[in-house]
C-alpha cells in the first residue's frame, strides 16, 4: 500500500477536477488489481460457466462473429455477479479503516474520490475478463484464423463491456445506502431474475428486454449470438433496440454515480 502511495502523485487544491479523478483512479486501480480475490472469484465465476455442460454450446459454426458472441454470452452468464461481489466492500473501506476524516481534509473532494473510486477499482475489476477473454481470442485465432480478434474486440466492448460497467457502478454507489453485505445479497437475486428467469416462468422480469444486463440485445443485433429470453418474447433485436439497450446500463450507472456523489455531499460536514 505504501508502494502505491508513493507512486500516485498527490492531488492539490490547484489541480483541476479531472486531475484530482484521474489521481484517484490510479491510486484505486492499483489497490483493487492486487487483491488475489478479484482474480479468484471473476476468473471462476467464468471458468465454472464456460465448463458448464448446461445451457448446450455448439462451437461448430463456421461463422465468426456468432463464435465468439456464444462465447461472450458464457463469460458475461456468472462473472458480473463476482464483479459486484469484490467491489461492493470499497465504498466502506475508508470507514473502517478511519480514513474519513483523514480524507475529508484532502483537497480532492468527495466527487473526484467518488468517480475516481469507480473508474480505477471498476477498470481493475474488469481486469481479469479482459484477461480471460484475451486469452480465449488467442485460443480462437489459433484454431480459426486472425479475423477472430476484430471480432472479439467489437464483441467485448459492444457486449462485456456495457454491463459490466453498469455492475460496477451499482457495486460502488448502492452499498452506500445498504452495506456491502445486504448488497451482494440483493446483487446475486437481481442478477438471476432480471437476467435468467424469463418470461417462460411467469414472473415479471426485464430479462429479454432492452433493459437487461447481459448484452443479449447486442449479441442478437450485431453478431447473430444465441437468444434465449428475448426468443422467449418472440423478439429478434434490432440496431435500435441494441444501441438503447446500452445506453440504458450507460446510463444508469453515471446516474447512480451523480445520485452518490449528491446524496454523500449532503451527508458531508463541510
Amino acid at each position: 500500500m505504501t508502494t502505491v502511495l508513493q507512486r500516485t502523485a498527490p492531488p492539490t487544491a490547484a489541480r483541476g477536477w479531472w486531475a484530482k479523478t484521474v489521481a484517484a483512479a490510479r491510486y484505486e486501480y492499483l489497490m483493487q488489481v492486487r487483491r488475489p480475490a478479484v482474480w479468484v472469484v471473476v476468473l471462476a465465476l467464468i471458468g465454472l460457466r464456460c465448463t458448464s455442460p448446461f445451457p448446450n454450446f455448439d462451437d461448430s459454426t463456421t461463422e465468426l462473429s456468432k463464435l465468439v458472441a456464444d462465447w461472450a454470452g458464457n463469460f458475461i452468464m456468472l462473472c458480473p455477479i463476482g464483479v459486484g461481489a469484490v467491489l461492493a466492500d470499497r465504498v466502506g473501506r475508508e470507514s473502517r479503516l478511519h480514513l474519513d476524516d483523514l480524507l475529508a481534509s484532502t483537497p480532492t473532494g468527495i466527487g473526484p474520490r467518488l468517480w475516481g473510486k469507480a473508474i480505477g477499482a471498476g477498470a481493475a475489476t474488469i481486469t481479469p475478463v479482459a484477461v480471460a477473454w484475451a486469452g480465449l481470442l488467442g485460443y480462437l485465432t489459433n484454431q480459426r484464423g486472425a479475423g477472430v480478434i476484430p471480432v472479439g474486440i467489437e464483441v467485448f466492448a459492444a457486449v462485456l463491456l456495457p454491463g459490466l460497467v453498469f455492475i460496477a457502478a451499482c457495486s460502488v454507489t448502492v452499498p452506500c445506502l445498504t452495506g456491502p453485505v445486504l448488497y451482494r445479497i440483493g446483487l446475486f437475486g437481481y442478477w438471476f431474475w432480471g437476467n435468467m428467469l424469463g418470461p417462460r416462468f411467469g414472473i415479471p422480469t426485464p430479462a429479454g428486454t432492452p433493459f437487461e444486463a447481459n448484452g443479449e440485445y447486442p449479441t442478437g443485433a450485431w453478431f447473430h449470438g444465441a437468444l434465449f429470453d428475448a426468443r422467449q418474447r418472440g423478439i429478434v433485436p434490432t440496431d435500435g433496440e441494441a444501441v438503447l439497450s446500452i445506453a440504458f446500463l450507460l446510463l444508469v450507472a453515471i446516474a447512480a454515480l451523480v445520485t452518490t456523489q449528491f446524496v454523500l455531499t449532503r451527508r458531508s460536514p463541510s
